[in-house]
């Protein structure tokens, strides 16, 4: 009869363990090495340690040490199978945590007040907002006319979903200089400053507006889709580099809601709130913040602007913000003010050449590649992503640059996504892609932004641009296309 298991002796290569190549030379290795716990030969030989976790090689290892030192299975022992011996389903792993269970809709303070006012709501980086008022029917016309009557006269829009990351500290000052690119000490209180944050590998990983309050404290205004990543950055830089007694981190963007004001009449409209606070523009200057009161409750005014035109961006308490969007909704009828949704603030960004990181960046723009090169040239002191940004690879003369993309009168906008195409060899190679692209009703025409090769040095040179197979013709420009002079933000 012949033996249900591998016999001691036995010639040729007998396979044990299939997964991790065990023969029975192995096992009469490990005897002879005195491995005979069943511990020791698991370890010796990796007997059962694959991902079956024994169940097709054990018994016959362990039957075959048994035979060779004379003993039974039960006396030399067994091992503990552990999953995935057996199989555990995905939803063991998963719960109940599916849905909004494991990744919840954040939504706005006001969220009930837009939808009563006809937004259409759409999901933007985590958050539910409205993407456009007046219903689906009619949506470009409605984005085109937000974005036109918002230069016009005067915007509102909910930015409630800003990042407010509060620093607090001794050593605030030196916290923010280190998580930044540009140097933020300097920043005088009352006073704010755009600026980037990197990553390790000295890539854009976020932009926005820092708000210095007093000597040891500051607002990080970060983007709505980042608030939670740069928190985390922050705390992890913080843990490794500083203290809770040196600097303080506290995330309040739920806290507060953030109501903004944009449009050659924002400062007629804010003059009706009777903030307590002077809005010349010798006292609030751009990029300037004061503190008032409305209602009875404090407010912070934050002149700074994500459309180019003046605006004001007022932050209240969440729970209090009703009545403040109420106020400004029935006091803007008299200079026919528009409330606006993200997509117009979209078209209002591109044609002023501001930037949406995600969007006009990719996983390798470096600070420099979007025109930002004195803080790389010229700061002295360590700040996150700084040696990567001047290795051989960063350093690159044909790195793809933020440029504007201009196309002949009459045609529509260039595809997002659309690859700009040099010829060579009889072939095509890509130098670059549109990053975002819109109908400006101001302007009349398409803008675009993108992402070119040498974009900086070839303002004015013609590009091939193509998508989907069809090829067009794009000049290519500034990245900003209206009110490049920057007058209308005192307008």
């Amino acid at each position: 009869m012949t033996a249900a298991w591998p016999m001691p002796g036995s010639k040729g290569r007998i396979w044990i363990d299939y997964q991790n190549d065990v023969t029975a030379k192995d096992v009469e290795l490990a005897a002879r090495e005195n491995f005979v716990s069943v511990e020791h030969l698991k370890r010796y030989t990796t007997l059962g340690m694959a991902t079956d976790q024994g169940k097709t090689s054990n018994l016959p290892g362990l039957a075959l040490m048994a035979a060779i030192t004379g003993r039974t299975v039960p006396e030399v022992g067994t091992t503990t199978y552990r999953p995935p011996f057996t199989p555990v389903p995905m939803a063991s792993f998963t719960g109940a945590r599916v849905g909004e269970l494991l990744a919840p809709v954040r939504r706005l303070p006001l969220e009930n007040v837009h939808r009563a006012s006809g937004a259409v709501f759409q999901e933007y980086g985590g958050w539910l907002r409205p993407a456009h008022y007046g219903g689906s029917a009619n949506a470009d016309s409605a984005m085109q006319d937000e974005a036109r009557r918002a230069r016009q006269s005067v915007a509102l829009f909910d930015g409630s979903t800003l990042g407010k990351i509060e620093v607090i500290g001794p050593k605030a000052a030196e916290f923010v200089d280190f998580i930044y690119y540009n140097t933020m000490s300097t920043l005088k209180p009352g006073r704010c400053r755009y600026g980037f944050m990197l990553s390790e590998n000295g890539v854009v990983f976020d932009d926005g507006v820092l708000v210095r309050l007093d000597e040891h404290r500051f607002v990080v205004s970060c983007s709505s889709s980042h608030v939670a990543s740069v928190h985390g950055r922050m705390e992890e830089w913080r843990q490794d580099r500083f203290g809770r007694s040196a600097v303080y981190i506290h995330n309040a963007t739920a806290d507060m809601a953030t109501l903004t004001v944009s449009g050659p009449n924002a400062r007629k409209l804010l003059e009706t709130l009777d903030l307590g606070l002077s809005l010349d523009d010798a006292d609030l200057p751009h990029m300037a913040i004061g503190d008032g009161s409305y209602a009875g409750d404090e407010v912070r005014i934050a002149r700074v602007s994500f459309t180019g035109d003046r605006s004001y961006e007022i932050s209240i308490r969440a729970d209090r913000a009703e009545p403040l969007w109420a106020h400004l909704r029935q006091a803007g009828q008299a200079y026919d003010a528009v409330i606006i949704g993200l997509e117009a603030l979209m078209i209002l960004r591109a044609e002023k050449g501001f930037i949406v990181i995600g969007k006009d960046t990719d996983g390798t723009t470096l600070p420099h590649d979007l025109g930002s090169e004195a803080p790389r040239a010229k700061r002295q002191t360590d700040y996150v992503g700084r040696r990567s940004l001047f290795t051989e690879e960063a350093s690159r003369g044909d790195r793809m640059q933020l440029v504007g993309l201009a196309v002949p009168p009459g045609e529509v906008p260039l595809p997002t996504g659309a690859h700009g195409i040099r010829r060579i060899d009889g072939g095509l190679r890509s130098q670059g892609f549109v990053t975002s692209s819109y109908q400006s009703p101001t302007l009349g025409r398409p803008v675009a932004l993108a992402l070119i090769e040498r974009g900086g040095a070839r303002h004015g040179e013609s590009i091939e641009i193509q998508h989907l197979g069809k090829v067009r013709t794009a000049t290519i420009a500034a990245p900003c296309a209206f009110d490049p002079a920057g007058e209308r933000l005192h307008a």
